[in-house]
């Protein structure tokens, strides 16, 4: 099993999307995750394709009106938005970003859902929550952030016994170029599909579903660097900062990984 990278600080993390955040919903969209196409013939929009990966993981929460979600790394708010509209459950959404807090909660209250869905700061590797506090747990591209064991550890003691994990994560890329690095300004570390079953018994939990989605979500950072182009001037514009200057400071903050992959991960507590 590849040795798990220590949890980056959780300043650095709030720090990095405080950056790249407003640069990301210029470029990209409110989902702050990969989108997901059916193959090279899709014309699907980032929304629809960000979206409908949203939706392929609600699948697989399995829940619906009276059921509690915790949405572990909620960005601002859009795929906690999605899963309750969607299902009827409630949803929490925790992160370790006061601003993500704020634009999250005033999302939901700009779409009338703030009694279903709510935000709060909350650190994914020590959460505030009793156990078996929640239904489900989704964590969406926020897994690679944390210290993996630590992180599910913790979400596998707030399922109630039943309870889902649905999760994905960001896998190396397949040309082996990923090395990882001991650098204590980056705020990701990356693990391969072979590490998964592991990592889910150790955190005492049954693995149902491991799928590498790659060969749908790879055209992702294509579709980004298109769209970061596109709103170059207007993103500098706004906010007075080169788009250059965001992305060096993004880049020096993550590791070098090439073209990195994405792997859906399901499981269950007993």
């Amino acid at each position: 099993m590849t040795s798990p990278s220590p949890a980056p600080p959780g300043g650095q993390v709030s720090d990095y999307y405080s950056s790249l955040g407003p640069l990301l919903q210029m470029a990209w969209d409110d989902n702050f995750h990969f989108g997901y196409w059916d193959g090279p013939s899709d014309t699907s929009s980032v929304q629809e394709a960000t979206d409908r990966f949203t939706d392929l993981l609600i699948e697989r929460l399995r829940v619906g009106p009276g059921d509690r979600v915790l949405d572990v790394g909620c960005g601002i708010g859009k795929p906690a938005l999605r899963v309750a509209s969607t299902t009827g459950a409630g949803v929490l959404g925790i992160t370790i970003s006061e601003l993500q807090v704020g634009q999250a909660t005033e999302a939901a209250r700009a779409e009338h859902m703030s009694d279903r869905v709510s935000f709060q700061y909350a650190d994914g590797m020590a959460m505030p929550f009793g156990d078996a506090s929640f239904d489900a747990v989704l964590a969406f591209e926020s897994i690679n952030h944390m210290h993996r064991p630590t992180a599910l550890r913790e979400m596998a003691r707030v399922l109630a016994p039943g309870g889902r994990l649905v999760l994905t994560d960001v896998t190396p890329p397949a040309d082996g170029s990923y090395q990882p690095e001991n650098d204590p300004d980056a705020v990701t570390s990356l693990t391969g599909m072979r590490d998964w079953p592991g990592l889910i018994t150790d955190a005492g939990l049954r693995l149902d579903e491991l799928r590498d989605v790659t060969e749908h979500t790879k055209d992702t950072a294509n579709r980004m660097i298109d769209g970061i182009l596109k709103c170059r001037r207007e993103f500098e514009e706004r906010h007075g900062v080169s788009v250059q200057e965001v992305l060096d400071a993004a880049k020096s903050a993550l590791p070098t990984v090439g073209s990195a992959g994405c792997a859906i991960v399901v499981a269950h507590k007993l």
